[in-house]
């Protein structure tokens, strides 16, 4: 980690798309054209002790300095949840293994659907980590690098948004907006010069772990759709269910990109091996 956090530094190691999330040591310091960088793509923070502990992005207050205020790295709340039970309409103080916490006002049995959203929701996460894994360090894999770190912050944003109840936001990775990836992911052929695939073992190890997290991803989606339907056949949270659809397209492009970048480099070792 360098004395001061600068703006190349951030490029290398994060994706840092808009809306995107870092985690950086608590108390570090930035460049302008660092901070500046993070003020534009309106990218959150959260800081980090030694001791693993979680704090708010450092902020103006009146009289609470947010930059020691320990909050739920979730969703960036500090307030104890109050834990009424929906099951008997009572405070509980010592909630059962039955129960947990939907949102910080409410305890629900583990077999709510919105809980086993959440449960899907963790798995695509640790799989996501799992794959970040295989492409270290980033300097042999930029793109793979920096693409997954944008959609992985998208994950947890999804993650949060489902539990504050908050819209979700629109999804990018990289420069591409989640219009640009709608329309890539439809037309290959058109803006990446590769027509669709259908993974097979020859693409290569990278491929198929990205297509891992795309059929991750679309579990989650149906699991989204099955929670979020009313009895009119309505979404009461049709941004999730988009969102996930985007972010499936989003790992539906990366393969795609994964695959030509490879191809190409592949073709171009056997040309100079011929020469």
């Amino acid at each position: 980690m360098p004395s001061f956090i600068t703006e190349t530094w951030l490029r290398q190691t994060f994706g840092l798309a808009h809306g995107s999330e870092v985690a950086l040591p608590n108390g570090c310091k930035f460049t302008p054209s660092a901070s500046q960088l993070l003020s534009e793509r309106k990218i959150r923070i959260q800081y980090t002790t030694d001791e693993n502990r979680v704090f708010a992005e450092q902020e103006a207050a009146e009289e609470i300095d947010a930059a020691v205020l320990r909050v739920n790295p979730l969703t960036g709340g500090n307030r104890r949840p109050l834990n009424n039970c929906v099951l008997c309409n009572n405070h509980v103080e010592q909630k059962t293994e039955l129960l947990t916490l939907l949102d910080d006002k409410q305890l629900v049995p583990k077999t709510h659907p919105r809980i086993g959203l959440r449960g899907k929701l963790d798995t695509l996460i640790a799989h996501t980590i799992v794959v970040q894994t295989q492409f270290e360090p980033e300097k042999k894999h930029p793109l793979l690098h920096q693409s997954l770190a944008d959609l992985r912050s998208y994950m947890g944003k999804v993650l949060r948004s489902e539990v504050t109840e908050e819209p979700l936001l629109p999804i990018s990775m990289g420069e591409m907006d989640a219009e640009t990836l709608h329309a890539v992911s439809h037309q290959p052929l058109k803006y990446l010069g590769h027509d669709h695939l259908v993974p097979e073992l020859s693409h290569g190890k990278n491929v198929a772990l990205i297509n891992l997290l795309r059929a991750v991803v679309r579990e989650a989606e149906l699991d989204a759709v099955r929670t979020f339907v009313n009895d009119s056949y309505l979404l009461t949270r049709g941004d999730i269910v988009q969102g996930l659809n985007r972010l499936s397209s989003a790992l539906y492009v990366l393969m795609l990109m994964t695959f030509v970048s490879e191809s190409t480099t592949s073709k171009s070792k056997d040309k100079v091996r011929l020469l």
